[in-house]
């Protein structure tokens, strides 16, 4: 395959992880289950789903316990971040929180950049250039906030997403040192059992345990678990797009979510009012193809 080709595809697979990174929270405005059990059900659909090509590779055993330590710190820190971001969803909704979280951008370019020495491979200020821009989009677009939402709990939600923000960023250390050795079929059925540990915690340690779980119907958490299907989904793909373009370009492909994210808070949730805020968000999504655009050139 080459090079050119190899690109193209990293970009195509970025984008793909974008949209589904953007999905995998829409259940929750969907059956509005409160963010513990829904993040409960999202790790059991990670679980499972990772398991789907872990078994059909035939079980490869081929990492260390420090490697599967490591991967399953992932999955706790993951965890520990979608429980802040799913908190800020409830506070300032989708078209909000995603915008704020997807600042992590330019942290993880950093990570690429930095720690990894990819500044030999991209041209380092295209790639920043780009990762900035994809945040101002965010940034721009969070400013489109709902007016029905008080202003201490507006305060609340975005220091949630916020955190949201440090943990995701967080996680990408360790995962692209454990995948620089492991196959992507081996680490993810250990991160998703990190998240399902966490979570499972978070569920017992809570004053009303595991009774909130009666309150639902079977319907909601069928729902929440394709939430965990399409996060999977966003990280083979983004797996895949890291490969072959680099963290620091992947991981900012992968905060485009915004646009899809926005996209379904003002045409499906009426998060966001269309004819008071259509300049920001024409601004915002300006922004962010100005920035993939930069990314493209950087590679």
């Amino acid at each position: 395959m080459s090079s050119s080709l190899i690109v193209v595809l990293g970009f195509a697979l970025g984008v793909v992880s974008a949209i589904f990174f953007a999905l995998y929270m829409v259940p929750q405005r969907v059956v509005k289950l409160d963010t513990l059990t829904y993040l409960w059900t999202i790790a059991i659909g990670v679980l499972l789903t990772a398991l789907v090509p872990y078994l059909l590779a035939g079980c490869p055993q081929h990492s260390s316990w420090t490697e599967r330590g490591e991967a399953l710190i992932c999955g706790v820190v993951w965890a520990l971040g979608t429980m802040a971001f799913s908190a800020g969803i409830t506070r300032i909704g989708l078209a909000l929180a995603t915008p704020i979280k997807n600042t992590t951008g330019v942290l993880g370019t950093l990570v690429g950049l930095i720690f990894f020495q990819e500044w030999r491979i991209v041209n380092p200020l295209l790639t920043l250039l780009g990762s900035i821009l994809i945040v101002l989009s965010a940034i721009v677009i969070g400013q489109t906030g709902r007016d029905d939402v008080s202003r201490r709990s507006t305060l609340v939600g975005i220091f949630c997403a916020l955190m949201a923000a440090l943990c995701y960023a967080s996680y990408l250390y360790p995962m692209k040192l454990v995948l620089a050795s492991v196959d992507f079929r081996e680490f993810t059925p250990w991160m998703g059992l990190g998240i399902l540990l966490t979570a499972t915690l978070a569920v017992i340690l809570r004053p009303d345990r595991l009774s909130v779980l009666r309150r639902y119907p079977l319907s909601s958490f069928a729902w929440s678990l394709l939430g965990g299907v399409a996060w999977t989904l966003a990280l083979y793909a983004m797996i895949g797009s890291l490969h072959m373009v680099g963290l620091s370009i992947s991981w900012s492909l992968a905060q485009l979510n915004t646009i899809p994210a926005v996209f379904l808070g003002i045409m499906v949730f009426h998060e966001v009012r269309w004819s008071d805020q259509w300049r920001k968000v024409l601004l915002g999504l300006l922004f962010a193809t100005l920035g993939t655009v930069a990314l493209a050139l950087a590679k």
